[in-house]
């Protein structure tokens, strides 16, 4: 588990991190296939059910979440706040096309339904911006060990290359949310909440797909202390400097 509550990047303010986002976005991943080799149908029944329904869930449009930016913009000012949401969303969708180009190269179409993405956009809107950055901080760390475990469960240089952009990404994501949990001021009832969405999220997308997780090296126990590992090390961050 890395400790994220050692980053620098725990230090910016939200001009630093469009800053962040901006330079990330002249590096972005070119996936070479050149070493690719064939994946073996019980590979591909193991891997692709879980890349489609991440690759749905990394494509959101974000429309619903910038109107409550712009909504908690208008009350507390932090213009450049809006611009860090754009960056933050457009790297998001930069992760849905990663996946979707793996996805063609193997010619497995896009999941056009996922439960997965169903639920974390429901629990999103539900309740304005705090709703929506507390769901998606979940997902993120959650996220951190799916990716992780798929960079280990095949052998696929393009895959694994693919998984190192991810987790480079979503640790800086991981960091931006909690940075903005802390200016919405979380008390002890929102921590519970967040506490009670991490075990039963985790618990259904370790159901979904646990053979993953389990042919890249985590039992039920260790996927568990791993994301509620990030959720403490996010929840200190969000209560930092208050």
């Amino acid at each position: 588990m890395v400790n994220i509550t050692k980053s620098k990047m725990t230090r910016f303010n939200y001009n630093q991190w469009v800053s962040y986002f901006s330079q990330n976005d002249l590096h972005r991943l070119k996936i070479n296939f050149s070493n690719e080799q064939e994946i073996s149908e019980k590979n591909k029944n193991l891997i692709f059910p879980s890349i489609r329904a991440f690759q749905k869930g990394e494509g959101s449009d974000g429309r619903y979440l910038m109107r409550s930016v712009d909504d908690y913009i208008n009350k507390n000012g932090q213009k450049e706040y809006h611009d860090a949401m754009q960056w933050f969303v457009k790297e998001e969708n930069c992760h849905s096309a990663y996946l979707k180009e793996y996805m063609d190269f193997y010619k497995i179409k896009p999941a056009k339904h996922s439960a997965l993405d169903f639920i974390f956009r429901k629990l999103r809107q539900f309740s304005g911006l705090k709703s929506e950055i507390t769901t998606l901080v979940t997902a993120e760390m959650i996220a951190l060990t799916y990716y992780d475990a798929l960079s280990k469960c095949i052998y696929s240089p393009a895959l694994k290359s693919i998984c190192k952009q991810m987790l480079h990404d979503e640790l800086a994501h991981i960091i931006f949310q909690s940075h903005t949990l802390n200016r919405l001021n979380l008390n002890k009832f929102d921590n519970l909440i967040r506490i009670i969405l991490m075990e039963v999220t985790s618990v259904f997308v370790w159901c979904a797909f646990h053979k993953v997780f389990m042919a890249g090296g985590y039992d039920f126990g260790s996927f568990m202390k791993e994301n509620m590992g990030y959720l403490r090390q996010s929840i200190f961050l969000a209560e930092s400097n208050k």
